[in-house]
């Protein structure tokens, strides 16, 4: 037996439309929104994360597992997707090697060194010197002797604090991108023959 409300449905002659179809207009522009907020979302879940710039005291280096305030020169951190903590690093050169090792987490969000352009006279340097690993530019090979780690890859904001540094020491410019794997992989600053890098100039 039919309902009133069957049998007015059943009577009816001719296209239905049901009461609550959105036109389709309306359903194209709710479909972009949602499109653009799942986007919105992606990039910032996917935003860099930024550098922790007070180094705690018992901060110890991905690789040695000694302490950073143990050892002088320019620092690094690494942030990695949903490690709350940085992976630090005593050297800059180990930087490159973690990240070239196939064994080590890829989801990186960040990667920072600090600026040897702000060091401090006592060798120290303040939490603004934390810069962009791969915007930086580097100076290996030079060979100075300003403090015991001085064989390792100086890192500068600018290529201008680079080129000077090199004058006063030697060596080579170079960038994140031109990192020579042959000095990466060495264990001093010297380079080997046939690295493609050439002392006392900028490697591009």
């Amino acid at each position: 037996m039919n309902t009133p409300c069957l049998h007015r449905l059943h009577s009816f002659h001719g296209p239905f439309t049901w009461p609550w179809r959105l036109p389709l207009a309306a359903v194209m522009l709710i479909t972009i929104a949602l499109l653009t907020a799942c986007k919105n979302e992606s990039v910032v879940a996917q935003a860099p994360a930024s550098p922790v710039l007070d180094v705690p005291a018992d901060a110890r280096g991905h690789y040695c597992g000694m302490f950073l305030t143990e050892h002088v020169g320019p620092k690094g951190q690494v942030r990695v997707r949903d490690v709350a903590a940085p992976l630090w690093f005593t050297s800059i050169r180990e930087i490159f090697s973690f990240l070239a090792a196939p064994d080590e987490p890829k989801a990186v969000t960040g990667v920072y060194v600090q600026d040897m352009g702000r060091r401090r006279a006592d060798g120290s340097f303040p939490p603004e010197a934390w810069i962009d690993a791969r915007s930086a530019w580097y100076v290996i090979g030079s060979g100075a002797q300003d403090f015991p780690a001085a064989d390792d890859a100086m890192p500068f904001a600018t290529q201008a604090d680079a080129e000077a540094y090199r004058v006063r020491h030697g060596g080579t410019v170079v960038t994140f991108a031109t990192m020579p794997q042959a000095f990466v992989s060495a264990g001093s600053g010297a380079l080997p023959a046939g690295d493609g890098a050439s002392t006392g100039g900028t490697s591009s």
